[in-house]
């Protein structure tokens, strides 16, 4: 009965222990963004570098916002789980970029205006 006990519970750590790895996006290369340039860079270079959009927003302004989301989830049962998340958000006007802004895990980490 011992074994059968230690068995369950060892099974039960590994089915737990083994959850998988959730990614949502494209990862988004850095080097790449800043290779953006404000006032020069056009629409076909940014899809050039990173494929289609997950969303356009359209502005008051009349400029579009490009959005670019990337996330892996790694869930674990012991401890809280972990998350990596890049956001890109590049803005244009009549097809040249504006502006830009890479986040990653919340923090700014390229920023060009």
């Amino acid at each position: 009965m011992r074994y059968i006990g230690a068995t369950l519970v060892v099974f039960l750590a590994l089915i737990f222990g083994c959850a998988p790895t959730i990614i949502e996006g494209r990862k988004i290369d850095s080097a790449k963004v800043k290779q953006l340039m404000p006032g020069v860079s056009k629409t076909e270079r940014v899809e050039e570098f990173f494929g289609k959009p997950d969303k356009i927003e359209k502005l008051s302004t009349g400029e579009e916002n490009y959005i670019y989301r990337y996330e892996i989830k790694n869930p674990r049962w012991w401890t809280m789980n972990q998350v990596d998340k890049q956001l890109l958000e590049v803005t244009l006007k009549d097809g040249v970029v504006q502006t830009y802004k890479l986040r990653t895990e919340g923090k700014e980490a390229v920023l060009k205006e």
